[in-house]
């Protein structure tokens, strides 16, 4: 099996109200306007929403889609896991708030796997990348494109939360 792995774990802490933060998150349009990378989420029947995700990768342009199901355990937690019947394009990301001293902070993680029988199911031009290779490469595309949505993120809350003060 052929698999391409990446990660991501973070905290961010926002001057903002803890539901504010929340409802922020919970709509979904803020993750394709801001977040790169991530062209479309579409909603589906059965409560799947499926993200579109593209990216350049040493290989070229690739498009991925990614069915998803909310998870979240807790009213403190947004949780979305991999669809039930989903076993090659697998997306989970967890966002935890906590209010702190007037402050929300958010533990994220977010975790990406694609995997296939072989490497060129994947993409022609990636048997000649090899696993390590392009898991390198989606860690180092995911972590940018995270970081400067969280960047933005930050600036648009504690920027809303400052006009309504």
């Amino acid at each position: 099996m052929f698999r391409v792995r990446s990660s991501f774990k973070g905290k961010l802490k926002v001057d903002a109200p803890l539901q504010a933060v929340k409802n922020f998150f919970a709509n979904l349009s803020h993750f394709t306007e801001m977040l790169g990378g991530v062209e479309a989420i579409r909603r589906e029947p059965g409560g799947i929403a499926r993200w579109t995700i593209a990216t350049d990768t040493p290989v070229g342009n690739v498009r991925f889609s990614f069915p998803v199901r909310e998870s979240s355990p807790r009213a403190d937690i947004i949780e979305w896991s991999p669809a039930a019947n989903e076993r090659e394009n697998l997306l989970r990301y967890s966002l935890k708030f906590e209010e702190r001293n007037n402050r929300t902070v958010v533990d994220i993680s977010h975790q990406v796997e694609l995997r296939r029988n072989r490497a060129w199911d994947l993409h022609p031009g990636v048997g000649l990348m090899g696993e390590a290779r392009l898991s390198s490469a989606l860690q180092r595309r995911i972590n940018e494109a995270i970081e400067e949505f969280l960047v933005r993120v930050k600036e648009k809350l504690e920027g809303e939360d400052a006009s309504h003060r």
